[in-house]
C-alpha cells in the first residue's frame, strides 16, 4: 500500500513538474502560436490574426515613444521586447493563466515577452470582453508600454524585489511609462479630492491614482526612481504628502 501511494505521489509530482515546465516554455517562446508579426527596431508585435503591417509599425513607434519618457534610471534602450496579442480565447487562457481577466500580463523575468488580450491593431485599440473598445487614452500602444514598464522595473531592481513592491508603486510606475509621462497633477488631484470613480482602482480597474502619486513624488518632490523603488513607502503616506503639497482650488 505504501509503495503504491509513493508511486502515485511520484507520478503526480512528475506530471505537475512537466506541466509547469511546459507552461514556462510556452510563455518564454510563444512565437509559433502567433502567425502574424511585424518588427520595428527592438520591438516586435505578434498576433494570431492578420493586421496591416504599416499600422502595426505605427503602434510600435508609439510604444517606443512612450518608453523614452520612462525615468532615466530605468530607460533600457538595448533590450528587445515582444508583444503578443491573443485574440482567440484558448490562447488567452493559455498565456494569461490566473490573470485571465486582465488587459495585459508580464511574467518578468521570463524572456522579453508581454501578452495583451484581443485588439484591433489597425485602429490601435484594445477590445473589451463585450466587443467594445477600451476608451482612449488607453490605446493599444498604452497597454504595450505599460506592460513593458513592468519589465523595466524588474530589470532595475530584480525579480524578487519587483514582486515585493507595494502595488501602488509597481503599477503606478508602469502606468506612468504607459502614458509616456503625461500626467496632469492638478487635474488628477482635483478628481481624487472629489472622490472620482476613476481614481479608485478597485472600482474602475485603472491605475490613475497610483500614477498620480508616483508623478507627484518624482516631479514635485524630486525623488529619484531608485529612491521610490527602494522606499517601501505606504500608499497612505504618499497620499498625505500629495494632498499637503498640492493646494486645493
Amino acid at each position: 500500500m505504501f509503495q503504491r501511494l509513493r508511486r502515485l505521489v511520484l507520478v503526480s509530482t512528475g506530471a505537475a513538474s512537466f506541466l509547469a515546465a511546459a507552461i514556462v516554455g510556452v510563455l518564454a517562446y510563444p512565437d509559433p502560436l502567433y502567425g502574424y508579426r511585424v518588427t520595428e527596431g527592438r520591438l516586435s508585435l505578434l498576433s494570431d490574426q492578420p493586421f496591416d503591417a504599416a499600422k502595426g509599425r505605427a503602434v510600435l513607434a508609439d510604444i517606443e515613444r512612450r518608453l523614452a519618457f520612462a525615468p532615466p534610471a530605468i530607460v533600457d534602450p538595448d533590450s528587445t521586447y515582444r508583444i503578443f496579442v491573443s485574440n482567440s480565447e484558448w490562447r488567452r487562457r493559455l498565456t494569461f493563466l490566473w490573470s485571465y481577466g486582465a488587459g495585459g500580463v508580464n511574467y518578468y523575468p521570463i524572456a522579453g515577452s508581454v501578452f495583451l488580450r484581443q485588439a484591433d491593431i489597425d485602429r490601435d485599440r484594445l477590445i473589451r470582453w463585450d466587443g467594445s473598445d477600451v476608451p482612449l487614452p488607453r490605446s493599444l500602444a498604452y497597454y504595450g508600454g505599460q506592460e513593458i514598464g513592468h519589465s523595466l522595473i524588474g530589470k532595475r531592481i530584480g525579480a524578487r524585489a519587483n514582486w515585493r513592491l507595494p502595488a501602488w508603486i509597481r503599477e503606478g510606475v508602469a502606468d506612468y511609462v504607459g502614458f509616456g509621462g503625461e500626467v496632469d497633477i492638478e487635474a488628477l488631484t482635483r478628481q481624487l479630492r472629489a472622490g472620482d470613480r476613476e481614481l479608485d482602482p478597485k472600482a474602475s480597474g485603472l491605475y490613475a491614482r497610483y500614477r498620480l502619486l508616483v508623478t507627484y513624488l518624482l516631479k514635485r518632490e524630486g525623488w529619484t526612481i531608485d529612491r521610490l523603488l527602494a522606499s517601501n513607502l505606504s500608499q497612505a503616506e504618499a497620499e498625505r504628502r500629495l494632498l499637503a503639497g498640492v493646494p486645493a482650488d
